[in-house]
């Protein structure tokens, strides 16, 4: 492995990783991880897309709880707007009345002080 770390590189190569270099000493066998060298196997293929279904089914209920909790509270917005718009015509309908009973105070007062 040293012989092939030390060896001179020709003009416009690449030198070869320790990766590279340990590939080509050991060959390629399982236990090793291609880029890594040494150390731990990568999970396998089918592990990874078992263990990325799960993550994909848990994302998808997650989004579907999510989903539900908008449209609840759009649903309790919606209500509460209706509400407030209830309350505010009826302000309106009062002040439109209590405007009503001071003219005609005032129409009352008027006349009396006329009369007086």
């Amino acid at each position: 492995m040293l012989q092939l770390q030390h060896q001179p590189v020709a003009d416009g190569a690449i030198p070869m990783t320790e990766a590279e270099i340990c590939e080509k000493v050991l060959g390629q066998r399982s236990g090793y991880v291609k880029g890594l060298g040494f150390g731990p196997k990568p999970v396998s293929f089918s592990k990874s897309r078992c263990l990325s279904s799960e993550h994909e089914v848990e994302l998808g209920n997650k989004l579907i709880e999510t989903q539900l909790l908008v449209e609840t509270q759009q649903q309790q917005l919606k209500t509460q707007q209706d509400r407030i718009d209830e309350l505010e015509a009826s302000i309106r309908n009062q002040n439109q009345q209590q405007q009503q009973q001071f003219e005609e105070i005032m129409r009352h007062l008027q006349s009396s002080q006329r009369s007086s």
